[in-house]
Formats: C-alpha cells, sequence, structure tokens
C-alpha cells in the first residue's frame, strides 16, 4: 500500500471518528439537557442545563464548520471546548451531593476527549 493511500485512509477514519463522536455528544447533551430541564430546580442546575443545551447546538456547528463557515472554526471550537469542559465539571457539583473531586476527574476527562477531537479534526478536514 503507497503512503500517500495510507495517509487518505486515515484522514478518512479521522474524519468518520469525528463525525460520529460529535453527532453522538449533540445527541446526548441536547436530549440530556432536554431531559432534565424540568428537574432543574436550583440556580446551578438550571444553568448547568443551559451550558449543556448549548453544548449539544455547538457539538452540531463544530461538525458544520469543517465543511461550511470555515472562519468561524477556531472561535467555535473553542466555545465548543470550554462548553464541555464546564457541563462535565458543573455536573459533578449541582447534580446530587457536591463532589468537587469528581467534578475535576469529568472535567480533565472532557478536556482531554476536547483535544483528542479537536486534532483529529484539524487531521481529517485540514482547518
Amino acid at each position: 500500500m503507497k503512503l500517500k493511500t495510507k495517509v487518505s485512509f486515515l484522514r478518512y477514519l479521522l474524519a468518520f471518528f469525528s463525525v460520529v463522536m460529535l453527532l453522538t455528544l449533540s445527541w446526548w447533551a441536547i436530549a440530556g439537557g432536554l431531559r432534565q430541564l424540568s428537574h432543574a430546580i436550583t440556580f446551578g442546575q438550571q444553568a448547568e442545563t443551559i451550558v449543556q443545551l448549548s453544548f449539544g447546538v455547538l457539538s452540531v456547528l463544530t461538525l458544520m464548520t469543517c465543511f461550511i463557515w470555515r472562519t468561524w472554526v477556531r472561535l467555535v471550537r473553542q466555545i465548543w471546548t470550554v462548553t464541555m469542559v464546564v457541563t462535565a465539571g458543573l455536573s459533578a457539583l449541582v447534580w446530587g451531593p457536591p463532589m468537587p473531586v469528581i467534578g475535576l476527574a469529568f472535567s480533565g476527562v472532557a478536556l482531554l476527549l476536547a483535544v483528542l477531537l479537536r486534532w483529529a479534526m484539524r487531521k481529517a478536514f485540514a482547518t
């Protein structure tokens, strides 16, 4: 197999991975946010729900910037990363007993996943 063919295959694989992950994250965030909207009683729960819904919408926008609206790539991906980390961290603090260590762990894993996805999108879509 030629090197160019291997590189193309890797780009397609990264593109597929990115699209599937962004659509899955979007679905989970929007569906979960809509489901917990009626259960959000405290200000923290309401804020986390709004950030979660924003994260779901931004996941779709991030995917769209891979194909169109390329001038917005950097800004959308940065905001998407922030909402992903904040959603993960706040969820452990406002739903159930506050668990700051778990919130930090969730935020760390979310940041790692966001960096991995941003790298995959940059390699796959050359943006």
